[in-house]
């Protein structure tokens, strides 16, 4: 299996960087243009099946790349964005001041965090890694999957075998593309935070 790995476009909360999680938010502008762009890179190669994370940024992008193919794109649960908790729509300085010790454990070993009303990051592995392997389980061509910043983050740290704390060593643009393949025994990451189709259409650096 070939996975094309998709970081959706930009939303008014990738803009003013602010912690997004479950919250529902559509495409903006920049965001759609963007879509748009990964469509058209990726509009000559051939896909078994696209798949999304349910939330609509990511179904909008999703189905803006299955649309030139004739495809329909399947949401997948496993897949959604972190449940943040009390951190979704707040800033990095009002996550900062309003929970500092979380914060601080955040920023230094991340695997131990439980979001406040939300979810921990090792729940996130996990369905994530369950995830990938029903995908491999399912599929032996490509497949787009379009996810978040930190899900597809930690899709790339399972794939190298990176612990939970490597997702500060891995970037994630909006719009960015990733390969991942399968060969039926190990998982390779063939490129990663691919943007070189975004050009002029790059969004602004986030610490969210």
């Amino acid at each position: 299996m070939e996975l094309i790995l998709l970081r959706h476009g930009e939303t008014e909360f990738n803009r003013a960087d602010v912690f997004r999680g479950r919250v529902d938010l559509p495409l903006n502008r920049r965001g759609k243009r963007q879509a748009r762009a990964a469509a058209d890179y990726l509009s000559d190669l051939s896909f078994q099946a696209f798949y999304s994370s349910p939330l609509r940024r990511s179904m909008e992008t999703a189905s803006a790349v299955a649309e030139p193919h004739g495809g329909r794109v399947e949401p997948l649960d496993r897949f959604i964005d972190v449940d943040y908790g009390e951190w979704s729509g707040k800033s990095v300085e009002e996550v900062r001041e309003g929970w500092p010790d979380v914060f601080r454990l955040w920023v230094e070993d991340p695997g131990k965090v439980t979001f406040p009303g939300g979810e921990s990051l090792q729940a996130v592995r996990r369905r994530l890694r369950e995830g990938l392997e029903e995908l491999a389980d399912r599929h032996s061509g490509r497949v787009l999957l379009v996810g978040h910043k930190l899900i597809n983050r930690m899709i790339i740290c399972i794939v190298l075998g990176l612990s939970t704390s490597g997702i500060w060593r891995v970037d994630q643009s909006n719009g960015a593309i990733n390969v991942i393949s399968h060969d039926g025994r190990v998982w390779m990451l063939r490129r990663m935070n691919d943007t070189a189709h975004l050009k002029g259409l790059e969004s602004a650096d986030q610490r969210t």
